[in-house]
């Protein structure tokens, strides 16, 4: 979902610049409260013309034990990092 609006606000309004997390809601390419109900907590940077999200459980074992990372190569990946973040290294999800 995250690499879909990402997607669309570089080709409108980002101008080939991807958007952040209130940019993305601003342009209703993400809905705001949609990334809360599922206990994650998401990060999303942007550098350049990149972008880095992760997702990580707000409470471990309760609302999930898999943390997950996308970026601009639309490449999900996650792990089981005991409440930690997933990254780069870990392995393309199935």
């Amino acid at each position: 979902m995250l690499v879909s609006a990402e997607a669309t606000y570089q080709a409108t309004t980002g101008n080939g610049n991807y958007g952040t997390l209130d940019q993305l809601v601003g342009q209703s390419l993400l809905q705001k409260d949609l990334l809360q109900q599922h206990g994650y907590k998401i990060e999303l940077t942007i550098v350049g013309t990149k972008f880095e999200a992760s997702a990580v459980p707000m409470e471990y074992g309760k609302s999930g034990k898999m943390s997950f990372f996308v970026d601009d190569s639309g490449v999900l990946r996650g792990a089981d990092h005991g409440g930690g973040a997933a990254t780069v290294a870990d392995k393309p999800m199935q």
